[in-house]
């Protein structure tokens, strides 16, 4: 049976359970809700296949299924394509070698009912010619060959039939200047269809070419489809569209989409394939669902953290009844792909625990991995994720999933925890009372004391004393300059930067390449914090200091012209702050070594983290890496509070805290001893391997040594001295990007500029406090 290929990833990182409701749930006695036990799956790896073994795909073959992949035999030097029978009951059948010949690629792979397999073979041939031009000269001339192949398991040939042979194929050829083969199916009793470039060849079951198919339908061209066949023998294919995807049905025969239906969702999240129960499969990095088409949703089946599965996805999905099916995933030790089979495990097999909602915008893999860990372990609790993107999410509307969890916030639907997103306005939620004071958490926990931690950076995080998120790791950005031409104290004005410009050659850029919005962004993220001031409820824009800002940022263009990215430009790039035509870097700092790669690889010479420039001269600030937050009212704090401790544990701050710093002050020193050391990675037999740190400039490597204990200390007095946090409120930079457009653009003086901005950030203020 024919599976769609599309597997898709975006990044970023979108995981999560219990979606679309998250799940069902019970009251309990003690006033929690136990978590859903609907939509648990267990996984059985097949465990019998060769070491090293990388199974590509698992398809249908009538009543069978087959995992297929490809191994290198040391012994015959060559490329082997294996075949692994699946028995429904989880154990491997029998298993086929087929010797692939050199330079050759198998592209497309299908399997018939009798168990035989079709696949498209690619050759590439080079051959030396000599030229009258060049006399004996003999240069390559390359090519591509495609054939289509039948065969048995065996891999003894049924017919080979070379494509490039067939004039109707090699037309497509000279039409494009290339040809490629990009997808194959099998339909019984109708035959071979064989995509090429925008149309689709034809062929018997005897490898006859019977047909080329080109559709007439401009908006849906076939080129870049993928197609699968239903279990009722019907054709649909994946459309691409500007914001989404959908599914049309297909009449192969003339090429066409004969009907188009909306799938519900994010639809570049899921990859497709045809079910039995369902029309389609949907999976995601959230879980697997079911969905028939003209249905207005679709259905979870299985959640990926409540069934406590580590993998990032699974592809490859083929249905062995209504409670089983087999696919594919990462192996976490490898990371080769291995086939596993999935059960249902029934509700009344499964413990009652009592459910803990944590919410996000996206689901940051770290934190699903300290969910399903601590699911594990946790006898009494169980976490359930709202992916707030994944459940509201809009492709049209990517304020969406921010949106619809602040309005669940303020309006009292607060999740008993929350992973904190930068662009949520978290101020404001703190100033109503939403949140608890982590601090008595810390205190009272018998394996932690608050000097074990970052002093700054628990007072970044505190109101009036109390400790609203938890910040397990941060970065520093800041803006970085020679020391030699801003001076060895941290913080200037705008004043002060403009007079350093003022004494540099014409020429000079304050930040490589950045428009007027982008420095303004940096400007409200970096240094905001002079102008607005949540815990009071005071806005101050109607000052000197932001009509200065507002002159600062008229230097910068309001687009950058892209005709001075030259090769030369590219060529010189990494040697612009050495050279002093960039006077500041941006650095966002997560360890030591960024320091000392900036100081040392980019600039050459000793470097002051100067900061943004500002009226209160700090111009440097944290970036929370992780930032929790925990209910005031939620019901199991208790539990809450387990889980949020395991971010402070040594344990978590050694293994997890990789690129960023830790607020761990044991786990900052043990860093900081490295930073003298050169780094190293370990070897297959754990041992360990240095190397040296290198800068690149115009070509030539320089080595980077490790940093000294003075430089080291030095660094270490900084990272307690940082308390301002970044912020990035969109609400508030709207509001300030409208109004100083007509400054900008010479129709506004700056100060009736400033008291129209001041006049609209206190209502919002007011608003929103």
């Amino acid at each position: 049976m024919k599976k769609a290929k599309i597997i898709l990833s975006f990044i970023i990182v979108i995981l999560a359970a219990g979606i679309f409701g998250c799940g069902k749930k019970t009251e309990n006695t003690d006033g929690g809700t136990i978590a859903s036990k609907d939509y648990v799956y267990r996984m059985e790896n097949l465990k019998v296949l060769p070491e090293g073994m990388n199974i590509s795909e698992i398809v249908r073959a009538g009543n069978k299924m087959y995992a297929y992949g490809y191994t290198w035999m040391e012994d015959s030097q060559q490329s082997v394509l294996s075949f692994f029978e699946l028995k429904e009951d989880g154990t491997l059948g029998s298993t086929y070698e087929i010797p692939l010949e050199e330079d050759v690629s198998v592209n497309v792979i299908e399997m018939d009912n009798s168990g035989d397999v079709y696949c498209i073979v690619n050759r590439y041939r080079s051959e030396a010619e000599g030229t009258e031009e060049y006399g004996d000269t003999e240069e390559a001339i390359s090519y591509d060959e495609y054939f289509l192949i039948k065969m048995n398991l065996k891999g003894e040939t049924v017919f080979s039939v070379n494509l490039n042979d067939i004039p109707e194929i090699q037309k497509v050829y000279e039409e494009n200047g290339y040809c490629y083969v990009s997808d194959l199916l099998i339909i019984p009793e109708q035959g071979i269809y064989a995509c090429i470039m925008d149309r689709i060849a034809k062929f018997d079951f005897d490898g006859n070419f019977l047909k080329m198919i080109q559709s007439e339908d401009s908006k849906n061209s076939l080129e870049y489809m993928s197609f699968t066949l239903l279990e009722n023998g019907t054709v649909v294919s994946i459309i691409h569209k500007d914001d989404n995807m959908k599914v049309g049905r297909v009449d192969i025969e003339k090429g066409s989409v004969e009907e188009i239906y909306e799938i519900p969702g994010l639809t570049y999240e899921y990859s497709f394939y045809p079910g039995i129960r369902y029309d389609l499969y949907l999976v995601n990095m959230q879980g697997v669902y079911g969905y028939n088409f003209g249905d207005e949703d679709k259905t979870l089946l299985m959640s990926f953290v409540d069934s406590d599965f580590e993998s990032y996805s699974l592809f490859s999905l083929i249905e062995i009844n209504d409670k089983e099916f087999w696919a594919l995933h990462a192996d976490e030790n490898t990371g080769l792909n291995v086939p596993a089979k999935f059960t249902k495990v029934e509700p009344e097999e499964i413990k009652d625990k009592k459910q803990i909602t944590l919410a996000m915008v996206y689901t940051d893999w770290r934190v699903r991995q300290q969910v399903i860990e601590f699911n594990k372990a946790n006898e009494d609790y169980r976490i359930s994720i709202v992916d707030y993107n994944s459940l509201y999410g809009s492709e049209s509307d990517y304020k969406a999933a921010y949106n619809r969890l602040n309005t669940d916030i303020v309006s009292g639907k607060v999740p008993d925890l929350l992973l904190v997103d930068g662009s949520l306005p978290i101020d404001s939620y703190v100033n109503k009372g939403l949140f608890e004071d982590l601090k008595p958490y810390i205190e009272k926990d018998e394996e932690f004391k608050l000097d074990q931690f970052m002093p700054n950076i628990i007072e970044a995080f505190s109101v009036d004393d109390k400790l609203y998120t938890l910040v397990p790791s941060y970065t520093i950005q800041s803006l970085a300059a020679k020391t030699a031409d801003v001076g060895s104290e941290r913080g200037w004005t705008i004043q002060e930067a403009m007079d350093v410009m003022g004494s540099k050659p014409d020429g000079i850029q304050f930040i490589a390449n950045v428009n007027r919005e982008e420095m303004m962004r940096n400007c409200m993220s970096m240094a905001g914090n002079q102008f607005i001031d949540w815990e009071k409820g005071t806005c101050n824009f109607n000052s000197d200091s932001f009509e200065k800002m507002m002159d600062f940022l008229k230097m910068f263009p309001e687009e950058v012209d892209a005709s001075t990215f030259t090769d030369e430009y590219w060529m010189n790039y990494d040697s612009m702050w050495r050279e002093d035509k960039v006077l500041t870097y941006m650095a966002s700092l997560g360890s030591f070594r960024d320091y000392n790669n900036i100081e040392k690889g980019t600039f050459g010479e000793k470097i002051t983290l100067i900061g943004f420039p500002s009226a209160n001269e700090d111009g440097s600030v944290i970036v929370p890496d992780l930032q929790f937050a925990m209910s005031a009212k939620s019901g199991c704090k208790e539990g809450a509070w387990e889980f949020l401790r395991t971010f402070l544990t040594d344990e978590y701050q050694t293994e997890n805290v990789t690129y960023s710093f830790p607020i761990s002050i044991k786990r900052l020193e043990e860093l900081a001893q490295e930073a003298t050391q050169k780094p190293y990675y370990l070897d297959e037999n754990n041992q360990k391997v240095e190397f040296d740190d290198t800068y690149y400039m115009s070509g030539v490597e320089i080595t980077i040594p490790p940093m000294t204990e003075e430089e080291v200390e030095e660094l270490k007095k900084q990272l307690y001295s940082f308390t301002q946090v970044s912020k990035n409120d969109e609400e508030l930079l709207n509001i300030i990007q409208e109004e100083t457009a007509p400054y900008f653009a010479g129709q506004k003086n700056a100060k009736d500029v400033a008291n129209i901005i001041q006049s609209r950030a206190q209502i919002y203020v007011n608003e929103n406090r």
